[in-house]
């Protein structure tokens, strides 16, 4: 799995880059690229990334927030989230 990164030119409120995913070629995704994820820079949390996920109205217009990505468990949230931002503050050339 390879993080691709993109900075935005010009910051867009919070959000500073956007993010993909490029799965390897020994991998059954091989040649797949997960977009979607964008990299947000709040002066009180820090950074933090937004997963890809799509909202939908149900009939009564209530809207639902439906993620594209599902983990077992929440650290593997954190710990992707973790890999997404160390690849961002190596571009940018800043540590936690």
């Amino acid at each position: 799995m390879k993080i691709k990164i993109e900075p935005f030119l010009m910051r867009k409120g919070l959000k500073v880059a956007k993010a993909a995913i490029e799965f390897e070629e020994d991998s059954i995704l091989a040649g797949f690229h997960l977009v979607g994820f964008t990299i947000c820079d709040d002066p009180q949390k820090g950074l933090y990334v937004l997963f890809p996920s799509s909202l939908s109205k149900n009939q009564t217009g209530e809207s639902k927030q439906y993620f594209f990505l599902r983990p077992d468990s929440r650290d593997l949230i954190d710990k992707l989230e973790g890999k997404i931002i160390d690849a961002y503050e190596d571009m940018i050339g800043t540590k936690r």
